[in-house]
């Protein structure tokens, strides 16, 4: 949340959408008298980009309403001088249940730098208010959001792994070491993508334990009730959209009630502790959360993923500084650099000779699950090949090693 000085009805988060974006809510009674002043304050007040939504309560033909008022042409100024963009179209976005009327009362406003990157939309479904909801997305973003996919190891056929990940001697032994690389890059993940089942891209969404047919049902009908009576706004149908709205009202309660004692219910003195805090967490809405990819700095604030890389390497690149070091280590590092490496002796020097096997399998039971690298491969699938394919992968291993080739990414 951003701390705002004005006398405006007015709050502020920064939320992070591929980068931080400032979105600020704002509400301008409409009998009130509001200072121009207020208004360009406000904007002045919010980081860049920035979007700027709520109920303005001012008529405009700018945005849909039949005539312009004196709020409207405050608006208007507003947006003018301060060279924003107005995201909305004509569709309506408020409704006055004594006149069974529509109209365009909320705004969506943005700084320019955000006015090629987004979509405006306003949505069907009042949900039980008498503001339509203001809908803005990327123009690029293709629906939900899209995470990596992740293996799901838990699930793994591992006997078939094993059978497809054959590494073989030809693979490693090619001329190029590039591409023996990617030979086993290849069949290693070829062999993963077919034996062991991946997360879905989308987002978990948390569903709601009450809901069910009757709830969906109601639901729906309530739905079209409204949407007929949105076409032809008639007392009739006005009387009988409000009437499945009850109705829908009134299961979704009693499905709500039912559940939550049902819930209370499973809790027994024979249940685990690991179950009882579970349920507990479930009762409370606790769920895994996702972190944003947001770095501050103390100074800044970097949420795109060069400007994070860019200052975690500095970081680290200072950690690891010459100066980081203590006097001591440092003339023990000085001395160890001094020894020339030969790696083209004739004596039998620890780094020039290979790798053994014993090594190898070491390594990996050594190794923690941490993230794959761009090629994708994790440790738990090196753990899961067969002999053979594990000797040959140390052959390609000793071939970087002793030819000092390494392969190119």
């Amino acid at each position: 949340p951003l701390t705002l000085h004005t006398s405006l009805q007015a709050v502020a988060v920064q939320v992070h959408a591929r980068t931080l974006v400032t979105v600020c809510s704002v509400y301008l009674p409409p009998h009130d008298v509001i200072s121009q002043q207020d208004l360009d304050t406000l904007v002045d007040q919010l980081p860049t980009p920035f979007i700027l939504l709520g109920d303005f309560n001012g008529h405009s033909t700018l945005w849909g309403s039949d005539d312009t008022n004196s709020r409207g042409r405050q608006i208007e100024r507003f947006i003018s001088n301060n060279c924003l963009c107005l995201l909305n179209n004509d569709e309506k976005t408020y409704f006055h249940e004594p006149t069974r009327t529509f109209h365009s009362l909320d705004l969506a406003i943005c700084s320019p730098a955000l006015m090629p990157l987004l979509n405006f939309s306003v949505g069907c479904d009042l949900h039980n208010s008498d503001h339509f909801p203001l809908i803005v997305s990327y123009a690029d973003s293709g629906g939900a959001i899209q995470y990596p996919p992740r293996y799901l190891f838990q699930r793994a056929d591992w006997e078939k792994f094993m059978q497809l990940a054959d590494v073989t001697e030809s693979m490693v032994c090619t001329a190029d070491i590039t591409e023996a690389v990617q030979n086993v890059v290849d069949c290693i993940i070829n062999a993963a993508n077919n034996s062991i089942p991946k997360c879905s891209p989308r987002l978990k969404k948390f569903r709601r334990p009450w809901w069910n047919e009757a709830c969906r049902d109601s639901r729906r009908e309530e739905k079209k009730q409204w949407n007929i009576f949105r076409r032809y706004p008639t007392t009739e149908n006005h009387v009988a959209f409000k009437r499945a709205k009850a109705l829908a009202r009134r299961i979704r309660r009693r499905s709500q009630r039912e559940s939550w004692i049902n819930f209370i219910s499973s809790i027994t003195s024979s249940i685990s502790s690991k179950q009882l805090w579970k349920k507990v967490k479930a009762a409370n809405g606790i769920y895994h959360e996702f972190p944003f990819p947001v770095l501050n700095t103390g100074n800044a604030t970097h949420s795109a993923p060069l400007d994070i890389a860019n200052t975690l390497g500095h970081a680290f690149a200072q950690v690891s500084a010459h100066d980081s070091y203590s006097s001591d280590f440092r003339t023990i590092k000085n001395r160890a650099e001094r020894t020339p490496l030969r790696f083209t002796a004739r004596s039998a020097l620890p780094y020039n000779s290979e790798f053994r096997m014993y090594e190898f399998q070491k390594a990996l039971s050594l190794a923690h699950d941490t993230s794959p690298g761009p090629d994708g491969i994790t440790y738990n699938m090196l753990r899961h090949l067969n002999t053979t394919s594990l000797s040959h992968l140390l052959i390609l291993f000793n071939r970087i090693w002793t030819e000092q080739k390494y392969p190119s990414q």
